[in-house]
């Protein structure tokens, strides 16, 4: 079953990235962003310490997307860095029903360990759900998400299996700051663990 679902994820990928490199009107963005703390899923990746980030994303109008999002990490060990590459394909019907699929590669150069997610999300409105399935016995995931309109404020609860359920609430100011957009959020975890402490953490983070 891991071998076939290797090799499915491995087409898949091949098959996305021959749609993106034939694409003749493709669109390149890239971002970077300061935070006070690396959050993720309601967890600390930074262990109290501020974070650098950035990535880039090629998209077509196809739908097909190519990305590459980094960060530095502290987790104790010889792992400093995070690298992330996805790939995708999403679009809208027209009843008004988003979808997003894809891949997820978590890579922490340095270290022994990475990750991988096969990913299906699905928003309508100001509602939207994703479901994360973990691959060689990583755990799975589902989020769920609210936006309230253009006020800027959003609201996600997730349940991790086997690590906790965790709530972020967020708000995106509406002004820029010299040009940098402002984001707050309210990061918390229940751990299913007794024994870890949960973390309930602030952020700030500008980004361009």
């Amino acid at each position: 079953m891991e071998l076939k679902m290797n090799s499915l994820i491995k087409i898949v990928i091949i098959t996305m990235l021959s749609s993106l490199l034939t694409l003749q009107a493709a669109e390149f963005e890239s971002n970077v962003a300061l935070s006070n703390e690396y959050m993720w899923r309601g967890m600390t990746q930074s262990d109290g310490q501020a974070a650098v980030s950035g990535g880039f994303d090629i998209s077509g109008e196809s739908g097909a997307y190519f990305g590459v999002w980094g960060s530095n990490v502290e987790y104790g060990d010889d792992a400093t860095m995070e690298l992330d590459y996805y790939l995708g394909y999403a679009g809208e019907t027209e009843g008004g029903l988003s979808y997003d699929i894809g891949y997820l590669l978590y890579d922490f150069p340095g270290a022994d360990y990475d990750a991988e997610e096969i990913y299906l999300g699905l928003s309508y409105n100001l509602f939207g759900v994703t479901y994360y399935a973990g691959q060689d016995d990583a755990p799975d995931n589902v989020e769920f998400s609210v936006a309230l309109g253009e006020s800027g404020v959003g609201f996600t609860y997730g349940d991790y299996d086997e690590i906790g359920k965790y709530t972020i609430l967020s708000y995106d100011l509406p002004m820029d700051l010299a040009g940098l957009t402002v984001s707050l959020s309210w990061n918390d975890i229940d751990y299913d663990d007794d024994m870890a402490e949960d973390d309930d953490v602030f952020a700030i983070t500008l980004s361009m």
